[in-house]
């Protein structure tokens, strides 16, 4: 079995406008990677892009495609380092190139799941899990009633976990972690997402306000970049600190986890390198006794059930975030994808990824 054909689709769709910290969304993006082998198998993976999705399509086609071509796609390991080395030494180990990587190793990940008949969370030699706990991602930022009412309809969907997109400033983000509080009760687990858009000092402020509201964690409270802030907001509140969504390949989280700050982990596979490189960050947070609760985001379908496959085959796992969002790109496999019945994710047993493309509705999307 040889790599024959490696395409890129790059999709937008509009969107209702959701906003978080540091920007509004009005449009869902994502590229679709399909490697082809010589036998007609097709795996799917999904490079995870916020903006241009054409400029990792190029990437992916141009850069890392000639590199691969001809190749056993089982072959993970060997590929996987053949990719990375072809910029790594030019600084090129964060951002659209290591997303250009993770959308052909997730490909190639979905094809070794279809030759050996394993769910592709058991080709991983996983964790012999295959129900997930899940929280709903995410009451998205607005005035509180409006707040209030996302948080209604999570608890109908039979969520008991719910996490709160902050980022107003310190005084609305209590007002909203507050009403909310009130209003779910003290036994609905809640958590808060900052988006990255605080500096050190604020945070802790604002984590020192929030603590008497018993949040599971506080996430990315400072900018990805910003270890030593993370460090700062650690010691100076008492909320547990997530981080990880910004973050990519095993080197970059070992520095991140180097900080001690960090005790919910949340790599996201269309990010840090596909599930090569994935489950090797996963080994590493196990390694550090600290909980894994992978990330997934505004994303197609594609890398939402990427991330229940991780979840389902790494150790230390935790909780999952499941995007409760109806955009169009959701809608794009023939059969739907897995959903959470009262806050439970029941994995698929069909081979690889365990869900085929609808190329009507992806025809529909692709940027020209």
């Amino acid at each position: 079995m040889k790599i024959e054909r490696i395409e890129a689709l790059p999709l937008s769709a509009k969107m209702k406008p959701l906003r978080i910290a540091t920007t509004t969304f009005t449009e869902c993006r994502a590229l679709i990677v399909c490697v082809t082998t010589d036998d007609g198998r097709t795996g799917i993976g999904e490079s995870l892009v916020r903006s241009a999705p054409r400029a990792t399509k190029h990437l992916v086609e141009d850069m890392l495609a000639p590199l691969i071509l001809g190749k056993d796609p089982t072959d993970t390991a060997a590929l996987w380092w053949d990719m990375f080395s072809a910029m790594r030494t030019r600084g090129h180990t964060k951002g659209h190139f290591v997303e250009a990587i993770s959308g052909i190793d997730m490909a190639l990940w979905d094809i070794i799941g279809q030759a050996s008949g394993l769910p592709l969370y058991r080709a991983l030699h996983g964790f012999g899990r295959n129900t997930l706990p899940a929280y709903a991602s995410s009451i998205f930022m607005g005035e509180t009633r409006e707040m209030e009412a996302q948080a209604q309809k999570f608890l109908a969907l039979g969520y008991d976990t719910l996490k709160i997109k902050i980022g107003m400033g310190p005084e609305k983000d209590e007002e909203a972690v507050r009403a909310i509080r009130s209003m779910v009760g003290p036994a609905v687990k809640l958590m808060v997402d900052a988006n990255s858009v605080y500096d050190a000092r604020t945070a802790v402020r604002l984590g020192r306000k929030l603590e008497k509201y018993d949040l599971q964690w506080f996430e990315e409270p400072v900018p990805p970049y910003d270890l030593r802030g993370y460090g700062e907001v650690k010691r100076g509140q008492g909320i547990p600190i997530a981080a990880g969504e910004g973050e990519f390949t095993l080197f970059g989280f070992r520095d991140l986890l180097a900080t001690g700050a960090v005790d919910v982990v949340q790599p996201d596979a269309g990010r840090v390198g596909g599930f090569t490189e994935g489950m090797r960050i996963a080994a590493l947070i196990q390694a550090e006794n600290l909980r894994f609760a992978p990330h997934t985001g505004m994303c197609s379908a594609v890398n939402i059930v990427a991330g229940m496959h991780y979840a389902a085959a790494a150790p230390g796992f935790f909780m999952f975030e499941f995007m409760e969002l109806d955009h169009p790109l959701i809608h794009i496999f023939k059969e739907g994808m897995p959903r959470p019945q009262k806050g439970r994710i029941e994995m698929p047993d069909k081979p690889g990824l365990g869900v085929e493309l609808d190329w009507k509705a992806i025809e529909r999307w692709i940027e020209k």
